[in-house]
Order: C-alpha cells, then structure tokens, then sequence
C-alpha cells in the first residue's frame, strides 16, 4: 500500500512538473492577471518568476514581472523595504529592455517610475531616457491610440527635465504635449506647468540679485581659472571662497566640477559636504514645488559625498563627527542612525578637545532619544487601544505656553492648541478659518512643505479643499512639532479686509510621517461685540483647542 501512494505520488509530482514545463508564456501571464484581480500580488510575481525560468530570453515576461514587484510595493508600509522592491522591478524592466530595447511597455512602465520616484534612486536619467525614445518614435504616428501615448509621454518627460533643472526643455516639452491637443485639459495642465516654470525662473533670478557681487579673491580666481580650467588647487579654493560668503550653490557646482577632475581629493568632499549641509538648511522654498523630493535627495546626496570622504581618509575625525552628526540628525529614512552612533562612538575613544567630545556625546544622546520614540511610534501605530499607547502621549503631553496680548491691537482672535505627538519627522499642520457656510476665509499657518509642495502634497485633504492655496505665501514657515502653540488672527481676510461681525470656524488639521496618523479638530466661534471663549478637547494629536475672541 506504502509503495502504491509513493508512486501515485511520485507520478503527480512528475506531470505537474510536465504540466508547468508545458505553459505557454501567455498563459503564466493570464493566470498572473488572475492573482492580479484576486489582489494576490504575491501569487502573481511566484507566476511570472517561473515564467522568467522557462522563458529567459523573453522581454514581455520580465516586464510584467517588474509591473507586478512594483504594484506590490506601493502596497508595502516600509519606507526602506519599498525601495528595495522598487529596485527590483527596475532589474527586471533593465533586463527586458535589454532583451529588446523596442519593448514599448517596458520603457513605459521604467520611465514613468523612474521619473516619479525621487531622485536619489540614481533612475532619473533612465526615465529621460526612455521617454526621449518614446516620443521620438511616437511623433511618427498618427494612430489615436498612440496620440494618448505621446501626451502621457511629452507630460512625464516634462516633469523628468524639471527634476533635473533643465526648465527650458521641459517647456519645450510641454509645449509640444500642446501643439498635439490643444484645448484639452492636458493642454491647460501643460500651460500651467510652463507658468509655474516661469515663475520659478523669476524667483530664481530676483534671488540672484539678493547676493552680494563676487569679492577681489573670487574675481581673480576666476580670472585664474580661465586660463587654468582644470587646475584642482584654484578650484577648491574658489568653492572655498564661495562658502565663505554663503554662495553655497556656486560652491557646489565649482566643487562637483573638482571632483570631476580628481574623484580622490578628500578636501573637496568634505567642502562639497558642508555645502549640502548649509543647502538644506535654508529652509523650504518655491525649488520644493519644482521637486517635490528636493530636500530628500538633497540628504541622500550629501551622505554619499560623506561616505565617499570617509572611504578616502577613515581616520580622519573631523570627517567622522560630521558623518556622525548628520547620519543621527537626518531623517529616519536615510537609515544612518547606527552608522552615526558608530561614527561618534569613535570619535569619543580619539583623543579629541573637550568641546569636540561633548559634541559627539550630545548627538549619541540625541540619536539614543530617536531610537526610543521609534518603538513609542510603533506604539501608537500598531497597538492606539492599548494602556502602553496612553503612556506615551503622556510622556508627550507639553508644557504650557503664554503670550502677551498687550502686544496686539484688539479685536482680534488667538487660536491656542497643543500637537501632542512626536514622529520621526515635524508633522504637516494647517490652521484656517472658514464662515459658518464653510466658505474659505483666511489661512493662519501651514507647514513649509504643504504651503510650497501645494497642490502636489496630500497630507493635508481638507485644508487644501478649503483654502485651493489662495493666500499660503505670506503663511507659510517653519513645520512645528510637539508642543503648544498660539496664533492671532487680526480678523483680516485673504485680500487684507477685516470681516464682518458673525459666526466663524477655526479648524486645525495635522498629518504625521511615517506613522500616518491624522486628525482635525475644529471650533466655532461668534465674533461680534461680546468676549467669547470655546474650548474643545478631543483626540490625542491636537488633544486641545482654544479659541478666545477678543473685541
């Protein structure tokens, strides 16, 4: 009997071993698309992996491969563990262009990604790429099916040339997108690009004007390094000079153009480094809605340049506490923490100036602190009905705040409330006032990122509804975080007109990354000829919310 299952099973094992070797590559791509509709993305990628097996040289099946990796990752809550799914669906849409570079799905599917994703993934380049192809081979038709294409096309590829700083081809390349539909709603999207582009431009060039002329030592440099374009020592001593006077984009660019010229010289990473650094502190500006990733690709760039130096010099511990210090201090998502620690742990056991020991002791204090509130975020993420949840919004719970009204001109409205949580990152908050009707009135506060990102972020749904960004530029700042905080409104509506006695609504709304928490709490308020007071307490990111009118 033993011997009878043993072959009965030896047999069913060998004809779906024949059954499997028999699918055609159509039908490992229909059944797929039948996991793909189960939403069993898991199941599919198994499917197309084993069709890649059996048919290695076929283009198609590593794209679609690669599609359904990427469907899957954008399903996956893991900031780190979704690139590295990205970057195997790259692989894969590498490999089937490599198989066939006229694979018009691959290039598709790579470039769109490439061009949407940030740019620190390295892809951007590619993504140009493929929609150059793309449109160069699209323009030659006149099918309507491919007229879709080459508008979805000449839109990514202007988007990609915006990422990469080149604004005139990126007009150019909407302005194409135009002359195929115009009239359309993607032909006013695309003027709108172009507008935005413009506008950029102008800031950019009454910013230009804001810096102070080149002094005697840059002039002569210069002079130097027209007769002597490649000589390293004058250009790291211009990028030198430019730091010194805060230039720090000129800085960057004679810097990147030294390393160009000598991929070994350890001053010109360490300068270029500190140039990255003092970039990203400036703040959030309109380059953020030209590049939504600017400052993330920013930090990605400057901790390559950091890991480049340290490579070159190991032993030199002004380059290890600046590693250090930014590794602890940048966002969680760069995944640094421990090299930081590791970084300043050995400048700790160097022989180093009192002031330099305290510093590194200060910032493993610090990166100890942000390895605690990661497991409280988990707290709060994963278990919000626990005992141990409340535990930590009390340890969270801020102090209170005062402000001198004597300061102000009455009447007025002061807007008190405390966020009473702490992310990895500043959350994205927002206060505004709508009419009783809910009609939009005026905009106290947003986060630097929304008020630039505008239209382009999604983490604040209901103050973007409200407010359609009519008056963010004059309220725009700083992200603030946990604590408490008081605004005061003058009463002046977005053209500067006081408003009309009645009743009002104050709302706050405020969005946390990466643990995707989210509230808005909001209190009506009658303004007229009586003091009034509303008090609403609900929640624990906004836990409280006072609104006192003034007359």
């Amino acid at each position: 009997m033993k011997k009878s299952v043993l072959c009965l099973m030896t047999l069913a094992i060998i004809m779906s071993i024949s059954i499997s070797q028999g699918k055609t590559l159509d039908e490992y791509m229909k059944e797929a698309e039948t996991y793909q509709e189960l939403n069993n993305f898991d199941q599919a990628i198994n499917t197309m992996e084993q069709a890649v097996k059996e048919y290695p040289n076929n283009s198609m099946a590593y794209t679609q491969l690669g599609v359904y990796i990427s469907i899957q990752a954008q399903r996956i809550k893991g900031f780190t563990e979704v690139f590295k799914a990205i970057e195997q669906a790259f692989i894969m849409w590498d490999k089937a262009i490599s198989l066939d570079p006229n694979n018009f799905t691959a290039r598709f599917f790579r470039g769109g990604w490439a061009i949407n994703i940030p740019k620190f993934t390295g892809q951007l380049e590619k993504g140009i790429e493929d929609m150059e192809f793309l449109t160069r081979v699209l323009e030659q038709s006149s099918d309507p099916e491919a007229i879709e294409q080459l508008v979805n096309a000449y839109d990514l590829l202007g988007q990609g040339y915006q990422k990469q700083g080149e604004f005139q081809k990126a007009k150019i390349s909407y302005e194409k997108l135009i002359a195929v539909v115009p009239d359309t709603k993607y032909a006013d999207k695309a003027k709108e690009n172009i507008n935005k582009i413009v506008l950029f431009e102008e800031w950019q060039s009454e910013r230009e004007k804001t810096k102070e002329p080149d002094n005697q030592t840059i002039i002569e440099l210069k002079e130097k390094l027209k007769k002597e374009p490649d000589n390293i020592s004058f250009l790291i001593a211009l990028g030198k000079e430019y730091f010194d006077v805060e230039n720090y984009e000129a800085a960057e660019k004679v810097l990147k153009k030294a390393i160009s010229l000598d991929s070994l010289n350890v001053n010109a990473f360490k300068l270029l480094a500190l140039c990255l650094g003092q970039i990203g502190e400036e703040g959030y500006d309109p380059r953020i809605y030209m590049d939504t990733d600017f400052r993330t690709n920013l930090v990605f760039e400057t901790m390559k340049v950091l890991d480049k130096a340290v490579a070159l010099a190991p032993d030199d511990i002004e380059l290890r506490i600046m590693r250090g210090t930014m590794g602890v201090s940048f966002p969680f998502f760069i995944g640094r923490l421990d090299q930081g620690i590791d970084d300043l742990n050995l400048v700790i056991a160097s022989d180093v100036p009192d002031s330099t020991m305290a510093e590194a002791l200060y910032w493993i204090g610090f990166a100890y602190q942000k390895k605690a509130r990661t497991h409280w975020i988990e707290i709060v993420s994963q278990y919000s009905g626990s005992k141990a949840c409340q535990y930590v919004f009390n340890e969270f719970a801020p102090g209170v705040k005062r402000i001198d009204l004597s300061k102000y001109k009455a009447p007025i409205l002061v807007m008190d409330f405390i966020l009473g949580f702490h992310d990895e990152l500043a959350p994205q908050t927002a206060v505004w006032v709508e009419d009783k009707e809910g009609n939009f009135v005026k905009t106290i506060y947003v986060s630097g990122f929304s008020g630039y990102a505008k239209e382009k972020q999604v983490n604040l749904p209901m103050w973007t509804n409200s407010s359609k960004f009519a008056d963010v530029d004059g309220v725009t700042s700083a992200s603030i975080d946990l604590g408490h905080h008081i605004y005061v409104w003058d009463l002046k509506d977005t053209s500067g007109k006081k408003v009309k006695s009645g009743e009002y609504i104050v709302k706050v709304e405020t969005a946390y990354w990466p643990s995707m928490q989210y509230q808005q709490v909001e209190a009506p308020i009658k303004i007229g000829k009586k003091e009034k007071r509303v008090v609403v307490e609900e929640g624990n990111l906004i836990p409280y919310l006072e609104v006192k009118y003034i007359p």
